[in-house]
Formats: C-alpha cells, structure tokens, sequence
C-alpha cells in the first residue's frame, strides 16, 4: 500500500491520521510517516489488509474492536 492508497483507505474508513495511530496503537509520527510520500516508510502489510477488510465490508473501528473481543471471548481465558 503506497502512501497515497493509505490516505485514502483512512478517509474511505473515517480515520484520521490522529485516530489512526489510536487504532493501530501506534505513534502519531509513525501513522503521519506512513501517509508521508517522501517518508520511504512503508505502511505494514497488516495494517494495509485491515484498512482494505474495513473498507470492503463497511467497518468502524469500532467495529473491528468489537470483533476482536468476541473473538478473544469465545477462545476463552489464555
């Protein structure tokens, strides 16, 4: 995913940059490196496929954490 796809995929998916980071649990600076052209920093190819899942089926953020707690509900405790 190029840094252009990224910033696309964020606003496709409702994320900003700030919000991004949040939801990825990354550094703001990472995220702001990932949308950046000239960074030569390449976008992780999980965070590619969870924006292009998230778009193709029309999921929040939200969304996606909700689906992860019932997942790590339904493996039951670690």
């Amino acid at each position: 995913m190029t840094p252009a796809e990224y910033r696309s995929a964020l606003a496709e998916v409702g994320l900003s940059l700030s919000g991004a980071s949040k939801f990825f649990q990354t550094d703001e600076r990472t995220t702001r490196r990932w949308a950046d052209d000239d960074s030569g920093k390449t976008v992780p190819h999980a965070v590619a496929i969870t924006l292009r899942l998230m778009a193709k089926y029309q999921l929040t953020s939200e969304d996606v954490v909700d689906l992860m707690n019932e997942a790590d509900d339904a493996a039951g405790p670690a």
